[in-house]
């Protein structure tokens, strides 16, 4: 078995990735790992809105601005962890359609020993409707991948 020395958290500001993120804290500490927080912005697949005279005016998406947004909530997200005592956490914004693939790359980019990730537990017809970003992400990841209940990590 290898060094587990980098953690990527894919962090989407739920409760489920509140509870991964809190595993990968208390195993990261064990461990003298440091935690890299990779937030997804998926930009809109098509627009909707308003209409005027009969064109659709799509909703302003400034992908600049929505970056800067998630990351600032990404650094209060840090900030109140440092503030623990835990201090290995840097914040990462990757952009793209598919949320999968995205947290992929992170961790093939910043080299993850881990990918600790909240998952909603879906099973049946929501599983089959919804997905699972978790189940894609496990099968084309670049390590090993945690998956933590958000009702696992509320038992620690």
């Amino acid at each position: 078995m290898g060094e587990y020395r980098r953690f990527v958290v894919p962090y989407d500001f739920s409760v489920h990735a509140e509870g991964a993120l809190a595993v990968a804290i208390d195993l990261a500490q064990r461990l003298g790992a440091e935690l890299h927080l990779v937030h997804v912005l998926q930009p809109p697949a098509y627009s909707y809105g308003s209409y005027d005279g009969g064109v659709a005016v799509p909703p302003p998406f400034d992908p600049a601005e929505a970056r800067d947004s998630a990351m600032r909530s990404l650094r209060e997200v840090v900030d109140r962890i440092v503030a623990t005592g835990f201090e290995k956490l840097e914040p990462h914004v990757a952009v793209g359609s598919n949320i999968a693939e995205m947290i992929r790359t992170s961790a093939e980019n910043l080299g993850a020993d881990l990918i600790v990730m909240g998952t909603h537990g879906r099973t049946g017809l929501a599983h089959v409707f919804l997905g699972s970003v978790a189940e894609r992400t496990l099968r084309g990841a670049p390590c090993p991948v945690l998956t933590v209940q958000a009702s696992e990590a509320s038992n620690q």
